[in-house]
């Protein structure tokens, strides 16, 4: 029997444990205009992890509203796979300042290069919005 090490044991508690409490939250009754609307910045590498996670959390009420990066041809290749995969196209940002003015996002998720995580995330919350951003490892 393979041993488990420590960063896989933390990685899956992590993963699981935001799981869970996405979910206790999502399983309060929420008002017609409760839909949480969330935007991805950085969408190579674990941004596309970060999709398919909020993704799965639609049926709770939970939508990719916005998708950005830098790249145009990255961001027109993840808009394209994310409409063929749920049937809607999200918005799409080059720019994560231009994304920040939009008022009907709430929650900005980051997977961008370690560099910009702490410049976006004061952004973002100088924005008035909730942010979801990994510590690098």
């Amino acid at each position: 029997m393979k041993g488990i090490d420590r960063r896989h044991f933390l990685k899956t508690s992590a993963t699981l444990a935001a799981g869970s409490a996405a979910m206790t939250y999502a399983a309060v009754p929420n008002g017609p205009n409760a839909r949480i609307r969330v935007a991805v910045v950085g969408l190579n590498g674990r941004g596309q992890e970060h999709i398919q996670g909020f993704s799965k959390l639609n049926p709770m009420n939970v939508e990719v509203a916005a998708l950005c990066d830098v790249d145009e041809n990255v961001l027109n290749k993840r808009l394209d796979q994310f409409e063929k995969a749920n049937a809607k196209k999200p918005v799409g940002f080059t720019d994560v300042r231009k994304l920040l003015e939009d008022k009907s996002i709430d929650v900005v998720s980051f997977a961008t290069p370690n560099h910009w995580h702490a410049l976006g995330t004061v952004w973002a919350c100088q924005a008035g919005k909730d942010v979801y951003v990994e510590k690098p490892c």
